[in-house]
């Protein structure tokens, strides 16, 4: 009788381990792919510090079909940067903006998937540039999406 008292015991004692590391797990973020999505300030973080080749600022701004965006060069060289885009869409202007290594830059998209004021939105970016010294072209497409709110 003792031993299956003893068992009982030590499976009741795992599973009370093992949901309070999932809940301390999923207070930390852990389960951010299973949460449904990227939430500002994650965005944020990739975009103004990750991002491995065009960097933007976190004081992006997106309503109506436009965005205003501050970029920043992370590649070590000079680049062109000569497209971004939003889901697939829009218009850079200036067409294209030369950028020093770590240098800034303010940008309008235009063009995009409409964005009404309050609503929530997710875009994912792609960015074109070109490497003037090789005149390669380069394209990559950020691993976190752009999110906030319409304004």
């Amino acid at each position: 009788m003792r031993k299956g008292q003893a068992a009982t015991e030590y499976l009741i004692i795992l599973a009370v381990v093992v949901i309070i590391a999932l809940i301390v797990v999923g207070v930390l973020g852990g389960f951010q792919g299973i949460s449904g999505g990227v939430t500002r300030a994650q965005s944020e973080v990739y975009w103004n510090s990750v991002a491995p080749a065009i960097g933007i600022k976190p004081n992006y701004r997106i309503g109506g079909d436009a965005a205003e965006l501050t970029i920043r060069n992370n590649k070590p060289f000079l680049v062109r940067v000569t497209s971004i885009r939003l889901n697939d869409a829009g218009q850079l202007s200036p067409s294209s903006i030369t950028l020093a290594r770590g240098n800034e830059a303010n940008v309008n998209i235009t063009g995009i998937e409409p964005c009404n004021t309050g609503r929530q939105y997710e875009y994912k970016v792609s960015m074109t540039y070109l490497d003037p010294s090789t005149n390669r072209q380069f394209t990559f497409t950020g691993e976190t999406s752009l999110v906030g709110e319409c304004q």
